[in-house]
């Protein structure tokens, strides 16, 4: 049976979530037990978990580090590294915001990047192989549902990409506009959300016609 492009990058990005969420979980419920708590065997099992899902995506990996080099190789390969790109921006955008004393949308992000390096870089890892695997599984989609031939099977990777912007996106809007109401917020956060969507959709549709 073919495994499908993305698995390996999902099941990796989920197993060091998983790993990383044990200890982050117990953490929590040292800090603050009334609102968070788990049984030292609740842990275990989301350890348990986590090592399972990053045995079986580091075998299985290979699949996907040979499609993402065919897809990085293109004269358009720069666009199939939008989802990492918008991983780093969220991660620098919530850096920032967390120094000027600025409300993390993202709770367990904020608590991540506060409690030091040891978390922050397996979860930065994590995040970005979630996004590529999950840009790769749309890929296969996308294909699936509308063939190969058709400029259509991108539609799934392109609303993928939007809808991983909104962390982006909405660091950004806080950050530049602290004192906007949550009407406002919202409609920023959808326009540039559809924006960036659409633009990666109209990029391969031009590319398609052009060739």
């Amino acid at each position: 049976m073919k495994i499908p492009p993305g698995i390996g990058l999902l099941l990796v990005g989920s197993g060091l979530y998983w790993v990383l969420a044990g200890p982050l979980i117990g953490w929590f419920s040292v800090l603050n037990p009334t609102q968070v708590h788990l049984s030292q065997t609740g842990i275990t099992l989301v350890l348990v978990t986590g090592i399972a899902c990053l045995v079986i995506g580091f075998w299985i990996i290979p699949v996907d580090l040979e499609e993402l080099a065919k897809l990085f190789f293109r004269n358009d390969g720069w666009i199939f590294t939008i989802p990492i790109a918008l991983v780093v921006a969220d991660i620098y955008l919530t850096l920032i915001g967390l120094s000027q004393g600025s409300w993390e949308l993202n709770q367990f992000v904020s608590s991540v990047v506060q409690i030091g390096s040891w978390a922050v870089v397996p979860f930065v890892v994590s995040y970005m192989a979630l996004s590529e695997g999950l840009a790769l599984a749309m890929l296969s989609v996308g294909k699936w549902l509308f063939g190969v031939a058709r400029t259509s099977r991108y539609v799934p990777f392109a609303l993928v990409c939007g809808a991983a912007s909104f962390g982006p996106v909405s660091n950004a809007e806080l950050l530049a506009f602290p004192r906007a109401d949550s009407g406002s917020y919202s409609i920023g956060i959808t326009i540039g959300m559809i924006t960036l969507s659409a633009g990666i959709y109209f990029h391969f549709r031009r590319t398609r016609i052009r060739d």
